[in-house]
């Protein structure tokens, strides 16, 4: 007769699941670090697009820092955030009504992650700054 026996079988699925149970986290891992990376760019995104919704709006737009008496302000709700995360600006950003940007910069904060931005005027172009400040 040939075949396997259900010891081989049991040895061979015992040996996939120790494999699987090693690749797993990491897999889990990187796949929340692309999830991440695309919220990530999103946002950025959306800061960049402020001068769109200015001209939109007709009115001028301003992100403010955390010295700003009334953080509350309805323009940071031009940029949505994932949950739990936060965006903290060094120094206000003011998108005018004709879509022209001021000199900002700020910090992303992440769930996992800091992430350090400047916007540059007068196009809200926004990249992010490395460690090393570059």
């Amino acid at each position: 007769m040939r075949g396997y026996t259900l010891l081989e079988i049991l040895v061979v699925v015992a040996l996939l699941a120790l494999a699987t149970s090693l690749v797993a986290p990491a897999g889990y891992r990187m796949i929340t670090s692309w999830r991440e990376a695309g919220e990530v760019d999103e946002v950025l995104q959306s800061i960049s697009a402020l001068p769109l919704r200015a001209r939109a709006a007709g009115r001028e737009l301003v992100l403010p820092d955390p010295t700003t008496p009334d953080p509350a302000t309805p323009d940071a709700a031009h940029v949505e955030l994932p949950d739990g995360w936060r965006l903290e600006m060094h120094s206000p950003l003011t998108v005018r009504a004709n879509g022209a940007c001021s000199d900002a910069s700020g910090i992303l904060h992440t769930t996992r992650q800091l992430i350090d931005f400047r916007v540059a005027a007068p196009f809200c172009a926004v990249r992010r700054v490395a460690a090393d400040g570059q």
